[in-house]
């Protein structure tokens, strides 16, 4: 599942907006768990869910999605609605990352810090672990290589000492051994998309944040201010203001 930090803000736009969103099950897990949180018996959020969904689409098949909505309302019950204002890391974590020799290393580097410190913010008993497949991690890095590679990286960063893995063989998790619970924090994470680019930006080079989602993006030109999925979103709507705008002009 997609990190959000506050799932309650994420939920409550989404019931205001009646948007799935291209993740369905992310949005209705959040939607559950929100509608947990405030309260709301098992029977009531079935019913509740299945209205949200009709209004986000009234030709749905509510009928298919019986056992996926079951699913949502049961993990709401493990997984407690997640509401944080940001991850801090401090200088002495941002130090590791910048001792390492290369930018695809300290990227991988920092992505795992993040990911750790969430997951110690989301649960007490975490203690540095982080619990994504590395195929995820690698992406949030923004590290694109070949699995061998991968694996090698990770091996680089367990014989520095900044890394160990379980010892259970068919655990793929990841503990961090060089979190820092006590420095004051010298940067606030409050959006895990592309968290290798936001270290980039953070370290002075041509990265920034898009203008109308805010996901950090290398910069290409002078004028450059949007993602491309919200340039090709403000393309097709100036696109369709201009077609009016000729057709009213016709009348």
């Amino acid at each position: 599942m997609s990190i959000v930090l506050n799932e309650r803000e994420c939920a409550i736009e989404a019931l205001q907006k009646c948007v799935l969103d291209t993740k369905p099950l992310e949005t209705l897990g959040r939607v559950a768990k929100y509608y947990r949180a405030e309260g709301y018996k098992k029977a009531e959020i079935h019913s509740m869910l299945e209205s949200f969904m009709l209004k986000c689409d009234p030709t749905i098949n509510i009928v298919k999605w019986q056992d996926a909505i079951d699913r949502q309302i049961k993990d709401a019950d493990k997984f407690p609605l997640i509401e944080l204002d940001g991850i801090p890391i401090t200088q002495a974590e941002l130090d590791v990352c910048n001792s390492l020799p290369s930018k695809q290393m300290k990227r991988l580097m920092f992505t795992l810090i993040c990911l750790a410190k969430f997951c110690n913010a989301v649960s007490a008993k975490n203690n540095n672990w982080v619990n994504r497949p590395d195929k995820e991690i690698f992406k949030m890095a923004n590290v694109v290589t070949p699995i061998k590679r991968q694996s090698l990286m990770l091996n680089d960063l367990r014989e520095a000492g900044l890394i160990r893995f379980s010892r259970k063989v068919d655990n793929i998790n990841i503990n961090v051994l060089c979190i820092d619970n006590i420095g004051d924090p010298v940067l606030v994470i409050t959006d895990y998309r592309n968290l290798g680019y936001q270290y980039m930006k953070y370290c002075g080079e041509p990265y920034f944040e898009c203008a109308s989602c805010g996901i950090v993006i290398k910069r290409t030109g002078k004028n450059h201010k949007y993602c491309s999925d919200c340039a090709a979103d403000i393309h097709r709507q100036k696109a369709r203001d201009n077609f009016k705008n000729r057709a009213q002009y016709t009348k």
